[in-house]
């Protein structure tokens, strides 16, 4: 488990590099209201249990409209450097994506591109219910043929409201200049496709999207099992990358309330074993890094066991 005193924990990803494990967290001090003033902080591991806290990367600052509040982010191998992409301003009318470089995943450079914004991409601004401003978050990069692919959780305002959620798709090759593609082939799930992540496992790509119950549109919701929490992540897959991608039963990869109820959770493959990370909100126990939660690779994707045992001795 991983915690910081005195701090509410936001989204995570993860980068694994040599057998350790390094963590990026939103965080923000507990006298801050959660979503309005996130850092980006930074942990490694090398069993997923027991972190070293290093502190922030990445500030939000109140008085620049254009860095108000730091949000999700990822990080991928692309051009003999990592690059990492997080949302600039979160919570705001014009959310846009910065990236920053390193070639050790602990200093990190801002990179002096224009970003990737909403404008001119042709994905909607229409808000949702739970959220008013446009979505345009969560960016996810991987590389994949020569190209640094980007996944946002974004919209289609050509939908119906409670099913327009989409998973935005675009590509570069040098940070600058960004080609957009249609969004992911999607069975309609709801309103936002949260913190998207995906995997190529063999000939399988493997999708996740967090969604709380009110992001969940009311066809999607009805297929979730009665008496456990609705706020979880989802799976789905698809033979190629556009998709489509289909699902089994109710998706969950979690098949129990598994305990703090892990929300934006990403899959991690760690000396060779998949598991799960997500982060457990709690104003009374106050928030944490779940412990690695196992996970199988199936037909259907990822799915869940219990939490994962504590290294012998540790």
């Amino acid at each position: 488990m991983f915690a910081r005193a005195g701090h509410h924990l936001g989204d995570i990803w993860t980068c694994v590099e040599g057998g350790q494990v390094h963590l990026f967290f939103l965080n923000c001090p507990t006298s801050v209201e959660r979503h309005t003033r996130w850092s980006i902080g930074h942990a490694t591991s090398d069993n997923l249990f027991h972190w070293t806290d290093h502190g922030d990367l990445f500030h939000s600052d109140p008085a620049n409209p254009a860095r108000s509040c730091l949000s999700t982010g990822s990080v991928a191998r692309f051009g003999g450097r990592y690059v990492m992409g997080f949302l600039a301003n979160h919570n705001t009318p014009n959310p846009r994506v910065i990236y920053a470089e390193s070639d050790d995943l602990a200093v990190w450079r801002e990179l002096p591109v224009p970003g990737c914004d909403l404008h001119g991409s042709g994905y909607g601004r229409r808000g949702s219910k739970p959220f008013k401003n446009p979505r345009w978050r969560d960016p996810f990069l991987f590389e994949h043929d020569g190209w640094l692919h980007q996944l946002m959780t974004a919209a289609d305002d050509t939908l119906p409201d409670d099913a327009d959620g989409v998973v935005a798709h675009m590509r570069t090759r040098d940070l600058e200049n960004w080609e957009f593609l249609p969004p992911l082939n999607l069975p309609p799930l709801g309103t936002d496709l949260e913190c998207p992540k995906l995997y190529r496992i063999g000939d399988r790509w493997v999708l996740l999207v967090s969604m709380f119950f009110l992001l969940q549109s009311p066809a999607f919701n009805a297929r979730q099992p009665a008496g456990l929490n609705a706020n979880t992540t989802f799976c789905l897959t698809a033979p190629v990358l556009e998709g489509p991608y289909t699902f089994t039963g109710d998706a969950r990869v979690l098949p129990a309330d598994i305990p703090g109820g892990p929300y934006a959770c990403e899959a991690v493959c760690h000396r060779g074993r998949w598991c799960l990370l997500g982060t457990c909100w709690s104003d009374r126990l106050g928030d944490r890094i779940c412990d690695p939660v196992p996970l199988e690779v199936t037909p259907a994707g990822f799915r869940g066991g219990a939490p994962g045992n504590r290294p012998p001795g540790r």
